[in-house]
């Protein structure tokens, strides 16, 4: 019988065969069944990743498979106990066809998108999560999101993002940033200032702006800073004096 480290190697050999990705999920399963969630050790796994937020309370256990060319699924477990005593609320995200996430509007896991999480920031309503998705070959994505959490419902996504400006009241439900699969883009948490810094994407030329399959970092920086309850752009910041 195979273990669950060779279940995920299987996944990178053979990322088209269903089969091994649905009882790759089966076994994951059978372990958070098996002992805490929290405590489980995934270490020794391959092709996945286990994160946990800053305050000790979420953690996010996540992996994706590259069924076909340009095909793409995800799993993602919310692993969540807001009192160290209490039982770990435990739930599955799951999508066999990765889309691009839509800047508006609510996921949950009946129709989510599909994404990896690398970062749960906790902020006084919920979480601010970092997530990098494939869904294409041409492109990479990244997303900064809100997760809310209330009671067994785990809701993604919220109208808190200002990227148009301090004077334009249009909000976002998260911040998508699609780029070319040949680039690589960074998003950080800075909690010494308490923002996301990241990479300011441009077209290679002009004249393909808007195909962001053609997109990357053009070498200045753009930040998210809550302010009002609201994550407000600011675009071309200063990180040459920052440690």
């Amino acid at each position: 019988m195979r273990t669950l480290k060779q279940y995920f190697v299987l996944l990178l050999l053979l990322s088209s065969s269903v089969a091994v990705a649905d009882v790759t999920e089966q076994k994951v399963d059978s372990i958070f069944k098996a002992t805490d969630p929290f405590k489980a050790d995934l270490s020794t796994m391959q092709n996945v990743g286990a994160v946990m937020s800053n305050d000790g309370k979420l953690r996010i256990v996540s992996w994706n498979n590259r069924k076909t060319e340009g095909a793409f699924e995800y799993y993602t477990y919310f692993i969540y106990k807001k009192h160290s005593k209490d039982k770990p609320t435990v739930r599955k995200f799951i999508t066999q066809n990765a889309v691009l996430p839509k800047t508006k509007g609510k996921y949950n896991a009946n129709n989510w998108y599909g994404c990896l999480y690398y970062k749960a920031v906790a902020v006084k309503d919920g979480y601010m999560l970092l997530g990098y998705q494939t869904y294409r070959d041409i492109s990479r994505v990244k997303v900064i999101e809100p997760l809310k959490i209330n009671g067994n419902k785990f809701v993604l996504g919220d109208d808190v993002f200002a990227l148009s400006g301090s004077k334009s009241k249009k909000t976002q439900s998260r911040a998508v940033y699609e780029y070319s699969a040949n680039a690589v883009m960074n998003i950080e948490y800075d909690p010494k200032d308490k923002r996301f810094i990241f990479d300011h994407l441009s077209p290679e030329n002009p004249n393909l702006k808007g195909m962001f399959q053609y997109y990357g970092p053009d070498f200045t920086y753009d930040a998210l800073t809550l302010k009002k309850k609201r994550w407000m752009l600011t675009e071309d910041i200063d990180i040459k004096n920052k440690e």
